[in-house]
């Protein structure tokens, strides 16, 4: 049997077949858009008028109720509203009105009974649509007017779209107007039941109040004449039952009593203190105010001027001095004995005003309980009075808005709350058919129809294939059997330096490859040992010094690698942990501007599923991610898909052993792989190469 070559589509064969059968998808697109212009002027165009009604507040702010809401139409009136407002325009009554108003029952376009078209009556003939006599007319004719009927909100708008097809722009146009004006006219209909049904329904209410109102007020007079709560208020001064201003009065009364027997008291014990002391009796304002008192001593003031006259020219013991010293010794006795009487007369009213107040206490106390009792009778008449204000208040806002509605029916002033704001005029063109765009259209559909099938002939045919060259470049997501790429030893004691990088045999290649447009994410697997860490840090470097490209190393394998584990801090283990964040897991390498990250803490068990995250994360910010396994079986495939796989072979692996790793990374997911077979030379130390230069 003969060897089967490889196969590819040839796309300029495909191209040159379309472009031989040019002429011919021309002149079926040509005819098709023919056809089609021809067909479409033998329908019978329609024509769609177009109205536009606003839903808004129609009140007057001079007109509106002082009770009404104030706020803003457009609060009232949201999504919800505007859409049922336009199911409102829809309703079967608005469509009954226009049906009856120009009579379209009796219209051979509305009615498909009046004059059925061919195919219609070869579709009813065959039973694949029922005959529409079946059916009232009525019913007839309000499907054929919601076919017509299209009624929408304008996005963002408190406006509706009213638009009505017909085959007489005329009629389109009238019907559409009369939709409209039917709508506003059943708002306002709806409006005025609404004002005439609340009138009627205020009316009754306020009947029932006025009886309610006089029967709480009539309540509330017999409970206080039955429980002798008069109201003695006066005009400006709050409400105050009989009992309470007695009350009130008898504890003033008792503080004047009270007053009036301290006072007594008082002076009836300055007296007493004077008369025990032998003090000046001109203290007292009762001594002082007696007539008798007075008279003394002026008597006695006589007596004295006529001792000190004689005693000038008398001895003191001349019987006239002594006579005249006996009759002032008998004045002042009389002055005390006055005043002793003055003291008895305080002493008498002091009582009198004890026995007053101990009589006002008990008429006080005997008023306290019955004030007490009146207060528990004012609880029950107050919950009476406020029924009776209740009532009294419902009843007048009742009335206030009884005349306001009757005034508004009376009147005829119940505006609508929408308005006709665009009204539909005769359409100049036709909405359907629209014959040059759906004539492109057709022309389009069958230019791309004909193509379609010349290309699948061309397939079918197998002249749409081409044998896939040898040697050719291998388009993205294929791979040659084995490549191969030789690389050099590298230095004792790490990783190579930069420059030390250059001299390697295979490593600017290397970092040539890593830079091809396309591959992003980088595998490094090694057979041990550190050099597949080693070599994916130098390339790293170089890629990033001649290329000035972004590049992050991650450290994936199950033993942290040599080159990248430096500090001993976090790494790749605390990131999947959720431990540390991505700042603390990144460092940036001494030498170039590579950043990595370590391999890190494992002992929390990360779980692996979070590498493809961190690896999609790692590619939005960085322009290549390289992956480093020191052992090919530490690659977790199904969680790191590379477009380029690097696998490191020992120096004497043979094409085999090549072929079968290579195989494997290609199973595994890898997009493209490239063998790495390192050399078992051990090359000279940096400084030692620079000497033999």
């Amino acid at each position: 049997m003969p060897d089967e070559r490889p196969m590819e589509m040839d796309v300029s064969a495909i191209a040159a077949a379309l472009w031989r059968k040019a002429w011919l998808l021309v002149l079926v697109a040509l005819g098709a858009g023919i056809l089609t212009y021809i067909g479409l002027s033998t329908v019978t165009p329609l024509y769609t008028g177009d109205a536009r009604v606003l839903i808004d507040a129609g009140d007057s702010p001079l007109t509106r109720p002082r009770d009404a809401p104030s706020e803003n139409i457009a609060v009232q009136l949201d999504e919800s509203a505007i859409s049922s407002q336009v199911e409102v325009v829809r309703s079967r009554s608005i469509a009954n009105t226009v049906i009856d108003k120009f009579d379209l029952t009796r219209n051979p376009e509305f009615d498909p009974a009046l004059d059925p078209s061919l195919i219609d009556t070869i579709l009813m003939a065959t039973g694949l649509r029922s005959s529409p006599v079946e059916a009232t007319i009525r019913q007839r004719v309000l499907e054929t007017y919601y076919e017509r009927l299209s009624v929408y909100p304008v996005m963002k708008s408190r406006v509706i779209v009213v638009e009505f097809t017909s085959k007489d722009p005329e009629l389109a146009a009238k019907i559409t107007n009369a939709i409209a004006d039917a709508f506003v006219s059943l708002q306002g209909e709806a409006k005025m039941e609404s004002t005439s049904a609340a009138t009627e329904w205020l009316q009754g209410e306020i009947a029932r109040l006025r009886d309610r109102v006089a029967e709480a007020e009539r309540a509330v007079e017999e409970y206080r004449s039955g429980s002798e709560l008069f109201d003695v208020k006066g005009q400006g001064q709050d409400e105050t039952t009989l009992q309470t201003q007695q009350l009130s009065d008898l504890n003033a009364e008792l503080g004047r009593a009270e007053a009036a027997q301290s006072e007594a008291q008082s002076r009836a014990e300055l007296i007493r203190t004077l008369l025990r002391e032998g003090g000046s009796f001109d203290s007292s304002e009762e001594v002082l105010n007696s007539q008798l008192v007075q008279r003394l001593r002026e008597r006695q003031v006589a007596l004295k001027a006529e001792i000190a006259d004689l005693s000038a020219s008398l001895l003191p013991g001349h019987p006239k001095l002594q006579a005249l010293q006996s009759q002032l010794a008998d004045l002042d006795r009389q002055v005390r004995v006055e005043v002793q009487r003055i003291l008895q007369s305080l002493e008498t009213a002091s009582r009198v005003a004890g026995a007053r107040v101990e009589s006002l206490r008990q008429r006080l106390n005997g008023q306290k309980a019955a004030v007490a009792s009146s207060n528990e009778k004012s609880i029950r008449l107050r919950a009476l009075q406020r029924e009776a204000t209740a009532q009294r208040d419902l009843l007048e806002t009742f009335l206030g808005r009884y005349r306001e509605a009757a005034a508004r029916t009376e009147s005829n002033y119940l505006p609508a709350d929408s308005r006709v704001i665009s009204r539909a005029i005769p359409p100049r063109n036709p909405s359907w058919p629209r014959k040059g765009m759906l004539t492109v259209a057709a022309m389009f559909g069958a230019l791309f129809i004909a193509m379609a099938f010349i290309v699948i002939r061309e397939f079918s045919t197998g002249r749409a294939y081409r044998p896939l060259e040898a040697g050719r470049v291998p388009p993205a997501g294929e791979v040659p059997p084995e490549p191969l790429l030789r690389f050099g030893a590298l230095p004792a004691g790490g990783t190579p330096s930069l420059d030390a990088a250059r001299e390697i045999p295979g490593m600017t290649d290397l970092a040539s490859l890593m830079a091809s447009e396309g591959v992003k994410t980088v595998l490094f697997a090694g057979d041990g040992g550190a050099f597949a860490g080693d070599a994916a840090l130098a390339a790293s470097r170089l890629l990033a010094r001649n290329d000035g490209l972004r590049v992050i190393l991650m450290d994936i394998g199950v033993e942290p690698s040599p080159a990248l584990d430096r500090d001993g801090g976090p790494g790749l283990g605390d990131l999947l942990s959720g431990e540390t964040p991505f700042g603390d897991a990144i460092r940036l390498d001494g030498d170039s501007r590579v950043h990595f990250i370590p391999l890190g803490s494992m002992e929390q068990d990360p779980p692996l599923q979070r590498l493809s995250l961190v690896v999609g994360a790692l590619r939005h910010s960085y322009d290549r991610v390289v992956v480093v396994a020191d052992r090919y079986d530490d690659w977790p495939a199904e969680f790191v898909t590379p477009d380029l796989a690097v696998l490191v072979c020992a120096p004497e692996a043979d094409s085999q052993a090549r072929r079968t790793l290579h195989r494997s990374a290609i199973d595994a997911g890898a997009r493209a792989a490239l063998v790495l077979q390192r050399s078992d030379e051990e090359a000279p130390e940096p400084q030692r190469a620079e000497e033999a230069a």
